[in-house]
């Protein structure tokens, strides 16, 4: 009878194996959320960067002020009713500056404004469009913003002296504040004549999850950030401004600068 020679693993043997196996696993899977954390860091700085960079680029090509507003979201509440908030940008462009500020209603006695969003005579239709509708009216000086209806209200300025000395009734416009709206915290109440004003010429953006602003971190109640940039691509403030982004599990931080020239720099470091 001819004598069997096969021969199985040893339990020692597959234990080995088993080891090594899950010890490649383990090193595979680091690598793969160290990847995925380095390419989620590179997009939250590029893209508020590459916000930065587009917005200077539209005010030197438009021939006005862009303005980059930074600020806390409000997303949704959760079981205990507390605010979820995302950190957010969007890119705002003037479009004219006030020239009154009366009782909620903020007047350009300059711009068509009928012509960008149309108007109405009668305060009562503004709410046609439905009583919680409305656009956010950024003030680009402050940094903030009134929720406003869509539609403006068409107004007239009497016995205005003409340079040939005849009286006439100017038309004007005037946003009217929306009351049944929340401002989010960032109600620019304070309206000077002059302040220069503007909308949203794209949707907001965010952060991915898990950074926040230094500055603002998840709190609703901080005052709105913004970057400012003149016709000739610098800032409005002519210093120089460092927006800090803050990796919230780590606690590192890196930054993005807007030198007053409106160059934007940045550092991929994170300390």
């Amino acid at each position: 009878m001819a004598k069997d020679n096969k021969r199985g693993f040893t339990l020692l043997e597959l234990l080995t194996v088993i080891t090594i196996m899950v010890m490649l696993s383990s090193m595979a899977i680091a690598s793969y959320f160290a990847s995925v954390r380095g390419m989620t860091r590179r997009s939250a700085i590029k893209h508020l960067a590459n916000t930065l960079v587009l917005a200077r680029q539209r005010a030197c090509m438009e021939n006005a002020r862009m303005s980059v507003m930074i600020f806390n979201e409000i997303t949704g509440y959760d079981s205990k009713n507390n605010e979820l908030v995302a950190p957010s940008f969007v890119i705002c462009r003037e479009i004219g500056q006030v020239t009154r500020y009366q009782g909620g209603m903020i007047y350009d006695e300059f711009t068509a404004l009928d012509q960008y969003f149309g108007s109405v005579r009668e305060q009562s239709k503004l709410e046609d469009d439905g009583k919680y509708s409305s656009i956010r009216l950024y003030n680009l000086a402050q940094g903030k913003w009134t929720c406003v209806f869509p539609k403006v209200l068409r107004r007239t300025i009497t016995g205005v002296t003409m340079q040939d000395g005849t009286v006439a009734n100017i038309p004007c416009f005037a946003f009217v504040k929306n009351n049944n709206v929340k401002n989010n915290g960032a109600d620019a109440s304070n309206w000077d004549v002059g302040s220069p004003y503007g909308i949203e010429v794209n949707p907001s953006t965010s952060l991915p999850k898990g950074f926040q602003f230094t500055k603002l971190e998840d709190d609703i109640s901080r005052e709105p950030l913004h970057v400012t940039f003149e016709p000739d691509g610098r800032i409005q403030n002519d210093s120089d401004t460092t927006i800090e982004i803050e990796e919230m599990l780590t606690r590192k931080t890196t930054k993005v600068k807007v030198r007053s020239d409106g160059t934007v720099t940045y550092d991929e470091k994170w300390n």
